[in-house]
């Protein structure tokens, strides 16, 4: 927490002073007999006595708490951030910052020199993004307390590097995630009764979008410290594949890509690991075309005995025979012309092996590439018993 250019926490500090229309905002964390204001907006990053600040009074509270103006309360009058001495702020509010022991350790502050109130909204994000803060203090001495993060050469197993990188992951989207869900939620707010039905498909799609990022993160976390069991359902791969590629559309458009889906089994999955794998192999698909050919992607299902082989099939760069097997390996990819860190296809073989299934590559008459996953036929394991 003391990187003043910490990225992430400076966007939701940001984020938080234009959604509570204050001139100001910050981290606050107590230690000692000091306050500690390492990332802010609108004011430099400072350390300042207790006895100066509005925190000293609002670090037992729980939930937001806010002050319309702090002039007119003797708590607050004489202190440095009221009397003109650092400033004249009138309006403070804050929500509270949390260790992983429940202990509050902080407040994420906004402050205006105006005398005003918080709408239901404002105070909503406000406790929100304090929670995304919270979520951050937490994986970050999570990531601290465990082992450095391995690399391919440390002789660690593929899973093991993929548990971790999950985690990494996870910590790393769920601030920026958080950001958009609060932007989202504000815009649909100022919008009221001015919106359409275009618009209000469009935000109800990006909040689902967004729920869903948020469960594949948990999921990810749960890979990563725990290697909980998929949760099983009834999921249709032809449903997931055309909310997959609506949510993609704007991907599509720039690389101009032309997606045909052929009717997908319904298997017994989980919903968000199997959206995970076709968002995987969609991205592959898409990121090994064949320079100046626009990628063309071919979702299909083929039964086997006693399983569903779905494949990918591409117009794409292709697939070296001899590098068939190892693409699903960690830190490996197809050709190194083209930008990634090998963890997409490692990904997909990750979570359908959680799920008893195989994966494979092969390569397509005329260039390009299959890629293809099996899972198993529940209903025709249980008709051969």
């Amino acid at each position: 927490m003391s990187r003043p250019d910490d990225d992430d926490l400076a966007d939701v500090v940001e984020l938080v002073a234009k959604i509570c229309d204050a001139q100001a905002a910050g981290i606050t964390i107590s230690r000692g007999n000091e306050y500690h204001v390492p990332i802010t907006y609108g004011i430099e990053p400072f350390v300042s006595p207790a006895n100066d600040t509005f925190c000293q009074h609002t670090m037992g509270t729980t939930g937001v708490f806010v002050i319309e103006d702090a002039r007119a309360d003797p708590r607050f009058a004489d202190i440095g951030w009221v009397d003109g001495t650092i400033a004249k702020s009138r309006f403070y509010a804050s929500a509270p910052l949390y260790a992983p022991s429940g202990e509050m350790v902080g407040r994420l502050c906004v402050i205006d020199p105006a005398v005003r109130a918080l709408t239901t909204l404002q105070r909503r994000s406000l406790e929100t993004l304090a929670g995304s803060v919270t979520q951050v203090i937490e994986l970050r001495l999570l990531r601290d307390a465990r082992a450095p993060l391995v690399t391919p050469e440390s002789g660690q197993t593929a899973a093991t590097v993929v548990s971790q990188l999950a985690a990494e992951l996870s910590h790393d989207l769920r601030v920026p995630l958080s950001s958009i869900t609060a932007s989202v939620e504000m815009l649909e707010d100022e919008l009221d009764d001015r919106s359409n039905p275009v618009v209000d498909a469009l935000l109800t799609r990006t909040m689902r979008a967004a729920a869903r990022m948020e469960r594949m993160l948990e999921q990810s976390m749960e890979y990563g410290a725990a290697g909980e069991e998929p949760t099983f359902a009834e999921v249709d791969l032809t449903q997931l594949a055309d909310q997959l590629v609506l949510s993609s559309a704007s991907l599509l458009e720039t690389a101009g890509a032309t997606i045909e889906t052929a009717d997908l089994p319904v298997v017994r999955a989980d919903p968000d690991d199997m959206y995970s794998v076709l968002q995987n192999l969609l991205t592959n698909s898409l990121k090994f075309a064949r320079p100046g050919v626009p990628p063309r992607v071919h979702i299909s299902a083929r039964h086997l005995p006693e399983t569903w082989r779905i494949s990918f099939r591409d117009n794409g760069v292709g697939i070296p025979e001899e590098r068939r097997v190892d693409v699903f390996s960690l830190f490996s990819r197809a050709t190194s012309d083209v930008e990634g860190h090998g963890i997409g296809l490692a990904t997909v073989s990750r979570i359908i092996a959680s799920h008893g299934g195989l994966v494979g590559a092969d390569a397509v008459p005329g260039g390009g590439a299959e890629i293809w996953f099996e899972l198993p036929d529940d209903e025709a394991e249980e008709q051969a018993r």
